[in-house]
């Protein structure tokens, strides 16, 4: 058993070297940001003149990385998927230990490229209290107007035309959405939870406008799941504290981005997982390793050091399955 266990070590090892990577890195040995990307500020930051003139020989798209961004997160908003990082590391000549920073110029492949968001339509810049009048009816616009959103909601219920009616049914989802911000603003989140629930089981909706409600009532929950979240994490009860926000994630997805409640926590239980994978990883522990970087992109699939060290984990199997 000594021999067969030396054996598989070395053959790790064997692995290892074929690869060039090495077991004995640290997480400080890797600069990948996972949360912003840094101020142009520092000369040392700066990539050689010959990486930012490479020549094109393929169409593609000029990025400039923003605060926030992240290679992942460049790769899952524009190219559709975190996975495909690699791709911009390999067109801008980078290595995975190279950091980005804000003001940088990347160019990205324009294969499956998403249309880019610089420009935002008129009606995301209106403010969620900004509802749109209904023309059709002036004792509608009157409550609206005189922000009076419960008796509003009520007087829509009201309207016997309403199931066949989607202007209203719009209308009616716009009021509730208003109506259950200003609930959570004055810490009544109960009631915000009464209204959703209520309408979304009686008021006669379409399919896509339940499911607007059903969203709005799913991240309620979840942030009030998160309070208990943040907690745990802060008596270092990680494992409890990834599993609530797992849950959060599966239910909410993307949207929990802009909640700091969420993505600070997440922070310290990912960097938290982060330790454990590479203590395995120096160990030689391979999978071990992996379950933690797993369970990291379970609930942010564009942290980029999860990214990178399932790649390196990845191919040291392929290594070793073919020696």
């Amino acid at each position: 058993m000594p021999f067969l266990k030396t054996a598989k070590l070395s053959a790790i090892a064997v692995a290892v070297v074929l690869s060039g990577c090495s077991f004995k890195e640290d997480r400080n040995d890797i600069v990948v940001p996972i949360i912003d990307a840094q101020p142009a500020q520092s000369s040392k930051l700066q990539f050689p003149q010959e990486t930012q003139q490479k020549t094109k020989t393929v169409p593609t798209y000029s990025y400039t990385v923003r605060s926030g961004d992240t290679l992942g997160i460049i790769a899952q908003k524009y190219l559709g998927s975190s996975q495909r990082y690699t791709e911009i590391l390999a067109l801008n000549e980078l290595k995975s230990s190279d950091a980005i920073y804000v003001g940088q110029k990347l160019q990205l492949p324009t294969k499956g490229l998403k249309q880019p968001d610089e420009l935002q339509s008129s009606n995301s810049n209106k403010k969620s209290s900004d509802i749109e009048p209904n023309k059709t009816y002036p004792e509608l616009n009157e409550l609206v107007d005189s922000q009076q959103y419960n008796q509003a909601i009520q007087w829509i219920l009201n309207q016997p035309e309403l199931s066949n009616n989607v202007e209203l049914q719009e209308q009616l989802v716009e009021l509730a959405l208003t109506q259950s911000k200003i609930y959570k603003r004055q810490q009544q989140v109960a009631d915000a939870e009464t209204l959703l629930s209520g309408l979304i089981s009686e008021a006669p909706l379409t399919q896509n406008n339940q499911k607007a409600l059903i969203s709005e009532l799913s991240t309620l929950k979840a942030e009030q799941e998160l309070i208990t979240a943040k907690r745990f994490a802060d008596q270092s009860k990680f494992d409890e504290s990834y599993d609530i926000l797992l849950v959060a994630w599966q239910q909410v997805g993307q949207p929990l981005e802009n909640n700091i409640l969420f993505t600070t926590t997440r922070n310290k239980v990912s960097e938290h997982y982060h330790q454990k994978a590479l203590r395995h990883y120096r160990s030689q522990e391979l999978e071990s390793a992996l379950v933690y970087w797993k369970k990291i992109l379970a609930v942010n699939p564009n942290d980029d050091l999860a990214l990178v060290y399932q790649d390196r984990v990845k191919a040291l199997q392929n290594k070793l399955e073919n020696l």
